[in-house]
């Protein structure tokens, strides 16, 4: 054999084994299944507009690592935007973290890292920090902060002041935790002679205190529900069957001037499972709003019968207790469906809103025009 042929041969003999190497790694590259990857894709919550005000899902109360929280601060974003929220505040302890030594940063840390999240979401970030003081003085978060570290203070009082000078809003949260502040409010009545105290959950997490309605209304505070997460959202709620807890705030605008506004003008709802409280005239403007009466006609004259058709456009749902029609009773009316009922009389219908509080032991009640 010449070189000549030599050459070709192990020329060639050494390509066909690096053709062979190639077509046996493509043979065994990562088959792709895309099936299998979960898009983040929000939950969008329908309520309409009332009026001059959009209807704003917020949460004003969860924590993050950087307290005694289990998540980083922008997977809480996340969380809020995929769940249908529009505003939240992440109120991290200002007392510090828990034996967590291997983390560092100030109080103002957990909101410095969620904000570029939430502005790529469309989320508006609050920023805030939780006091936590022991009994009888109780949890307050500030809300609308500049400088977190500031309130990082021992006494309670001060702590309060020192966010109270930065403009903040002071939410009293979950009073009913402890006996102390059931039973004994002269540290609440002291912020309230100041002008220090602003709002207080009805709510909070999986909590529904609707006694504390009446002491919220005669203290003329607005009326807050949260969900308080420390683990994964999906650990803490049973999202399958409910919405998360939030307050519902009546906005000018997506703002958090107009979030501010509507705050401190007391536009708010509380809303936790199926359950709704607020001030008589949001409640009923929000009612007005999400359910539609029309197709109303005679069906006998005799018998001064007729028909109405009653929609909910909306995903909250109502319960209703009707006096005013044939078959009166109790009715739920599930998000986005509608019901047909036959009333009878003059066709003035009574409604009694048996999941919506307007004071500790009454519901909202009104009555329905159907001539």
């Amino acid at each position: 054999m010449s070189k000549k042929s030599f050459f070709i041969i192990s020329f060639l003999g050494f390509y066909l084994i690096l053709l062979c190497g190639y077509l046996v790694a493509e043979s065994y590259s990562p088959i792709n299944l895309n099936e299998l990857e979960r898009p983040i894709v929000r939950r969008e919550i329908k309520i309409p507009d009332i009026g001059e005000y959009k209807v704003l899902k917020c949460d004003f109360h969860m924590h993050t690592v950087f307290s005694d929280g289990y998540v980083w601060p922008d997977l809480r974003v996340i969380e809020a935007w995929v769940t249908g929220l529009d505003v939240i505040a992440i109120t991290d302890h200002v007392e510090g973290p828990v034996d967590r030594p291997y983390l560092s940063g100030d109080d103002n840390t957990s909101y410095e890292l969620a904000k570029g999240t939430a502005d790529y979401y469309g989320l508006l970030l609050v920023k805030g920090g939780e006091i936590t003081k022991k009994q009888p003085y109780g949890h307050y978060n500030a809300l609308f902060l500049k400088d977190v570290n500031q309130i990082d203070v021992e006494d309670p009082f001060t702590a309060i002041e020192n966010a109270v000078k930065q403009g903040a809003f002071i939410q009293w949260n979950h009073p009913e935790w402890n006996t102390a502040t059931r039973t004994n409010f002269e540290f609440q009545k002291k912020l309230l002679e100041k002008g220090y105290l602003h709002g207080i959950e009805i709510s909070n997490g999986s909590e529904w205190y609707p006694h504390v309605i009446d002491w919220a209304l005669e203290n003329n505070l607005t009326l807050m529900g949260n969900s308080d997460l420390h683990g994964l959202i999906m650990g803490e709620f049973n999202l399958d069957k409910f919405q998360r807890p939030m307050t519902l705030v009546l906005a000018k605008e997506k703002t958090l001037e107009s979030v501010r506004d509507a705050l401190d003008n007391k536009r708010t709802v509380v809303w936790i499972a199926d359950r709704l409280g607020g001030r008589e005239e949001w409640l009923t403007k929000l009612l007005l709003a999400c359910v539609k009466f029309s197709d109303i006609e005679v069906v006998n004259a005799e018998r001064k019968e007729g028909k109405v058709r009653i929609e909910n456009v909306s995903d909250i749902p109502w319960i209703f207790k009707f006096s005013g029609l044939v078959v009166s009773g109790t009715h739920r009316l599930e998000p986005r469906t509608s019901t047909v009922v036959r009333t009878k009389g003059n066709g003035e219908v009574s409604i009694t809103v048996l999941n919506a509080w307007v004071a500790t032991n009454k519901n909202l009640e009104l009555k329905v025009e159907l001539k």
